[in-house]
């Protein structure tokens, strides 16, 4: 059979200022909500990643939700939560650079 992949649901802009503003204030630019992630976002450019992701039951909710960068968000896909990515260990490698190196 032909499965078709559930679309995500869209987050909405109020949303999205809400979960930056719980995390980050009235900040304009920050770094990546991770831990061991130096990159800088804004409150334009940003990804608004789910600490359970929502193929595996997690809601679109501010408290499930934490502003990170495109990297991190996408080279966690669903195989971490929030919580999960930002207790990797940093020396380990990625396919897309947002691990720091010493």
């Amino acid at each position: 059979k032909n499965k078709r992949k559930k679309s995500k649901e869209r987050i909405p802009k109020a949303i999205r200022e809400q979960t930056w503003l719980k995390s980050f204030g009235k900040k304009y630019e920050h770094k990546c909500y991770i831990s061991w992630c130096d990159n800088i976002i804004s409150v334009f450019d940003f990804h608004v990643g789910h600490d359970k992701p929502e193929s595996k039951g997690g809601k679109l909710r501010v408290d499930n939700l934490k502003p990170i960068c495109a990297r991190c968000n996408l080279s966690m896909s669903n195989n971490y939560t929030i919580t999960e990515w930002d207790k990797l260990n940093n020396t380990q490698s990625s396919c897309c650079g947002c691990f720091k190196f010493w």
